[in-house]
């Protein structure tokens, strides 16, 4: 019988290498008439005819791709839109409430990767620019807040910015080499020290070495550009270092670490980093102009722990997988309000995408006034700024294929004996699609 079976599928295929749908129709009439004669059972027919498919879904695929020219399958594109609207409370220093603000706002992001060989390529991506006054100014944000620029000019059109530009180096598995405007390399947990939105500028290199089945080691080594001052030789710049490690140690649970410093260069010299919240320690160094106070060199720690399928089939709602996280850094130059830290979960799924995948996360975030650089931090938690503690959470539920709703809500207030709470309640209702 396997003969017979083996054959048949030889020549099954020869018949759908040109002939496409009237192919696969014969040979169903084929295959329909080999078990009426009893050559073939229906459980080997059945058999067959997912074999054929297979193989023809595959050489159809091969056809396309050498049909193709090259340099049309060395283009890549990808991309996203959001639609958001936001809910937001702030009460003022007297603990009078601002009023309720309502916004309808949108991102959308355009990625090109060309491939320029097997081990080099070049990724460039534009998007919906965050600023208000002029393009370019917000590298926290890439949300236009419907009819806001031009003076709020009905129906205005927002500006679209280059996002990212940078070429990247593989010359083998383990070694990556970016130089440009990147994705943010750095790695942390959640969202909290560094806005997802921020593209620095400069160059990286990480590393990548399986130790064992069980554990892989990861290095980060980067220079990034703060500012230009021309004609100065002492331009403000930042370096991250970071070394981590990805551990497996059942099929079930994981955990990734990692250890950063991150240090700068040149900061103290009249730098304020543009798109600041004001809120790190500034000294007077002449009439009408300050400088950072303090260098915000200084060490971190990360960590995720993950367990997959913790309770099993017998729970009434099914749980894909669990998680702990933390983040803590302490600023050695000042002495008070110089440490942030972050410790949350989350469970549902690792990834939404498609019907009946979600995620529920939460965590507890405090950032002190000189802990970290005013100028990085998430843009939604309490605008950006240091000084600050909160609550965050947030709901995941995928919709359909590369389609999701987030509900994410902070409570935040600002921290130190010298100001006063001024809490603020913020919900963002979104609408993604992936492409």
């Amino acid at each position: 019988m396997k003969r017979w079976t083996f054959a048949l599928t030889a020549l099954i295929f020869l018949m759908t290498t040109g002939i496409g749908n009237a192919a696969t129709t014969q040979v169903d009439s084929l295959i329909k008439k080999l078990i009426q004669k009893g050559i073939l059972t229906e459980e080997e027919g059945d058999q067959l005819k997912s074999e054929v498919a297979y193989d023809e879904k595959n050489l159809r695929a091969e056809n396309l791709k050498n049909d193709t020219p090259e340099w049309v399958q060395n283009f890549k594109f990808s991309g996203d839109f959001r639609g958001r609207v936001q809910t937001e409370r702030r009460e003022s220093g007297a603990g009078a409430s601002q009023g309720e603000r309502v916004r309808g706002r949108m991102r959308t992001r355009l990625n090109l990767e060309a491939k320029a060989n097997d081990k080099a390529k070049v990724i460039v991506g534009i998007a919906t620019d965050g600023g208000t006054n002029s393009a370019g100014n917000n590298p926290r944000s890439g949300n236009y807040t419907y009819s806001s620029y031009n003076s709020g000019t009905a129906f205005s059109k927002p500006w679209v910015v280059l996002n990212k530009a940078y070429g990247q180096y593989t010359p083998d598995d383990r070694l990556t080499l970016s130089l440009g405007k990147m994705d943010n390399p750095v790695w942390e947990p959640m969202e909290f020290l560094w806005d997802a939105d921020i593209t620095p500028e400069g160059g990286a290199v990480q590393y990548k070495y399986k130790l064992n089945d069980k554990v892989d080691l990861l290095a980060l080594g980067s220079v990034f550009a703060l500012g230009e001052f021309n004609p100065s030789t002492s331009d403000p710049f930042m370096y991250v270092a970071q070394l981590g490690a990805m551990i497996k140690p059942t099929d079930r649970a994981d955990a990734k670490v990692a250890l950063t410093y991150t240090g700068y260069g040149n900061i103290k010299n009249g730098f304020t980093g543009g798109n600041t919240n004001n809120t790190n320690g500034t000294n007077l160094i002449q009439t009408g102009t300050t400088a950072l106070l303090y260098d915000y060199s200084a060490p971190m720690g990360s960590v995720e722990l993950g367990l997959n399928d913790p309770l099993g089939d017998s729970f009434p709602i099914y749980i894909p997988r669990v998680g702990l996280f933390g983040e803590y850094t302490n600023n050695p130059s000042p002495n008070k309000e110089n440490t942030a830290w972050m410790a949350g979960g989350y469970l549902g799924n690792s990834k939404i995408n498609g019907w009946k995948t979600w995620k529920l996360t939460g965590a507890y975030k405090v950032i002190g006034k000189d802990a970290w650089l005013d100028i990085f931090p998430d843009s939604d938690f309490y605008s950006g700024a240091t000084g600050v503690k909160g609550v965050e959470g947030i709901l995941e539920i995928g919709l359909a294929k590369n389609m999701s709703f987030a509900l994410d809500w902070y409570t935040t207030r600002r921290i130190g004996s010298t100001v006063a709470k001024a809490p603020e309640h913020l919900i963002q209702y979104d609408f993604n699609w992936k492409f």
